[in-house]
């Protein structure tokens, strides 16, 4: 009984190992990535999203890139996807928690795109919706010109 008892307090002491990558200094610690300038209207999506993103039944999967960011990350890395799930090393985010398709803003104006989470958009869109089980989110088609300071799309 004793052996199960100390058995049982050295295991649940041990630290959890969860799926993900953590940053190391803001960046991702392995592997080739590409790194981007924001545009202007990319910087002001980034603030809508930080402001209205609550909803974890929505999906995370939001940034777009510009066509020229398109065509850099295609040339880099084989293909570009559509869409990003956003984290922000920047502003104090440690890892990123999903293994598909993200960026890290790791300052003001430049994000990394890590090659080896892009995923092609038929397995993307199938482990969003099949596995995930997230919902479209209002986000995805918000310009944040058109909403007043404050609001949030609905």
């Amino acid at each position: 009984m004793r052996l199960c008892v100390l058995l049982f307090l050295f295991l649940s002491s041990m630290p959890a190992f969860a799926d993900g990558w953590t940053f190391i200094n803001g960046r991702f610690p392995e592997g080739q990535v590409t790194v981007l300038t924001l545009t202007k209207a990319q910087k002001a999506f980034l603030d809508l999203v930080r402001r209205c993103h609550t909803d974890n039944t929505k999906t995370p999967f939001l940034f777009r890139l510009s066509r020229q960011q398109s065509i850099v990350l295609k040339h880099e890395s084989g293909f570009s996807p559509d869409r990003f799930a956003i984290f922000e090393s920047y502003r104090g985010d440690t890892g990123v928690d999903i293994e598909i398709n993200v960026i890290n803003r790791f300052s003001e104006n430049e994000f990394e795109i890590p090659h080896q989470l892009l995923t092609r958009k038929d397995k993307a869109d199938d482990w969003e919706v099949n596995t995930m089980g997230w919902n479209p989110n209002p986000l995805s088609k918000a310009n944040p010109n058109n909403i007043k300071p404050g609001s949030c799309p609905r």
